[in-house]
Order: C-alpha cells, then structure tokens, then sequence
C-alpha cells in the first residue's frame, strides 16, 4: 500500500493495529503491524483487496490529501460502479454478482456499506442480505486476512475535479 494512502488512512482513525513479540535468541522485541481498512469484493477471506488510492487511478474529483471520510466514500462507490459494471463484485454475504441495472427487482438491489469496528471495510451486499452480516462478519480479523492486490479501474472520468 501506498505510504500516503496508509497515512491518510491513519489520521481518519481507520488503521488497526496489532502487536506481538519476537522472541530471538537472547532479547524479545516488540513488532506492532498496522493494518490498513479493506474492501470486500465477495463473500470469502480471499475476495478483500486493498483500498483504492483515487491518484493512481486518475480519479476526477478530488485529490487524496484534499479528502474527508466522506470525499473518500464517494469517490470508492464510483470505484465500486465500476467494479459492478466489470463484473468483478459479488454480495458480501451470500456471494451471488450484483449487477448495477435500473429496475432491479427487490431481491438484487444492493447497498454500500462500510464496517468500522474490528474489521475496517467498505463491501456490497444485497439489501435483503444486510441483516445477516454482522453475524457473517464476527470474529473476522484483519490480521488473519491477506488482501489480494486493488484491481485497477480508471476513474477519469466519473466525477469532476473541485
């Protein structure tokens, strides 16, 4: 992850952290990890990538350092109409694809959510699949996830620059 984004992330209170100890020969040494929020592009451990970083996909809005939380949602929700139009996102929860259409019937349209407990992440996921979730969503740990890299969607075009 970029060391900007990471630091972005950090400052919105969105990193997690944790630590343990490295017992070497003669002397222990404390390692704290940081671990950066997720995107769930599915319903498995191995669906999280790594957040966007809205500069090194072009993104027509705002630049990251001009960014609040929510400059930063609006501009991952573009990122994720794009994903749906590539075909690349499935429901958090019960993993079917989720298709951006106009006139969705009730059972495939879909929100965007974002976890900001243990787990910091943005997902899809049915409306009807929402209040099942957070069940499917305990105990999950950023620390025993291994994002898979942020796949790349230009983003030029889907907002203007302030």
């Amino acid at each position: 992850m970029e060391p900007d984004l990471l630091e972005w992330f950090a400052t919105e209170g969105l990193v997690r952290y944790s630590a343990s100890a490295s017992e070497d020969s003669d002397e222990s040494e404390a390692i704290e990890v940081a671990h950066p929020p997720l995107v769930a592009l599915g319903p498995r451990d191995e669906d999280f990538v790594l957040p966007p970083h809205p500069d090194a996909l072009r993104y027509a809005g705002k630049r990251l350092h001009e960014m609040r939380l929510q400059d930063y949602n609006e501009f991952l929700f573009r990122w994720f109409e794009v994903a749906l139009r590539a075909g690349d996102v499935r429901c958090a929860n019960c993993g079917r694809v989720l298709r951006d259409e106009p006139d969705l019937p009730p059972t495939d349209t879909w929100d965007a959510i974002f976890v900001e407990k243990d787990l910091v992440a943005w997902m899809l996921v049915h409306f009807d699949c929402k209040r099942w979730l957070a069940k499917k969503l305990t105990g999950v740990q950023p620390f025993d996830l291994t994002p898979r890299k942020t796949p790349c969607y230009s983003l030029s075009t889907s907002a203007t620059r302030h």
